[in-house]
């Protein structure tokens, strides 16, 4: 895991910045959460509760806060995860943007069809990213709290009572208020903590919704959707292998 700092920086503006369209929201707070700190007892109850699976895909929607707009711009999407393979993460609106991620390689495709790939030996280290991404979103979407827990201080609530809230109503809406959980993440690494001051997963059985904030106080939440942990079928795989790749200068 020697990169995985380097990693969560680069995905950081995959994650929070970017274009989107507005919709109405409120500020959230996950100030409670941060003021309980996870015991071995409960995370190993966490760790019981979810379903590790070597493949995963599903939707996405994205709500970007920033904090010069009073409404946040939301982007929405699909994504494939596996653990031989990689990451592909496909924003379809406002616009169609695709990132993949596999074989020390970043392959970016545009709206307009170009594609471009960064190499890791070519581009040094930032892009060693494509190296560890996938074992990072292998521990997020899986909820491998070992492995979080080697990089993060832990916060956790599994009382079933959602702690954050959005004018009142539960931002998890989709998951069951009494198998509601909510993990706080604070890195570890004094480097990440400047860029990345926390993070928050919450969910169920599966990880259902990634709160990312940034130093300058903006925030971007992803609400996963649909998710399937079937095989991946060979269309599945074929993206993975864009044509016409051309090489980043």
């Amino acid at each position: 895991m020697k990169y995985i700092f380097s990693l969560i920086l680069a995905l950081l503006p995959l994650l929070i910045s970017g274009s989107g369209f507005a919709a109405d929201s409120a500020e959230a707070s996950y100030s409670e959460l941060f003021n309980k700190p996870a015991n071995n007892a409960d995370l190993l109850n966490l760790s019981q509760q979810l379903s590790p699976s070597a493949q995963t895909k599903g939707s996405f929607s994205q709500y970007r806060y920033l904090k010069v707009l009073k409404k946040p711009l939301v982007s929405q999407g699909e994504f494939i995860f596996s653990k031989d393979l990689g990451i592909i993460w496909q924003q379809n609106s406002p616009f169609a943007s695709t990132l993949i991620l596999k074989d020390k390689q970043l392959i970016q495709i545009d709206s307009q069809g170009n594609i471009n790939v960064n190499h890791a030996e070519q581009a040094g280290s930032a892009n060693m990213m494509s190296d560890i991404m996938p074992k990072l979103l292998s521990a997020l979407l899986s909820g491998d709290i070992n492995q979080l827990q080697q990089h993060f201080e832990l916060s956790l609530n599994l009382d079933g009572k959602p702690l954050a809230t959005e004018a009142g109503i539960d931002l998890n809406t989709t998951v069951e208020p009494t198998a509601q959980w909510q993990l706080g993440l604070k890195p570890i690494d004094p480097m990440l903590a400047k860029a990345l001051p926390k993070m928050v997963l919450a969910g169920k059985q599966q990880i259902q919704t990634l709160v990312l904030y940034s130093a300058n106080g903006d925030r971007s939440q992803i609400e996963f959707s649909a998710l399937d942990e079937s095989p991946l079928s060979s269309q599945d795989k074929a993206r993975y292998e864009p044509s016409s790749v051309g090489t980043a200068p």
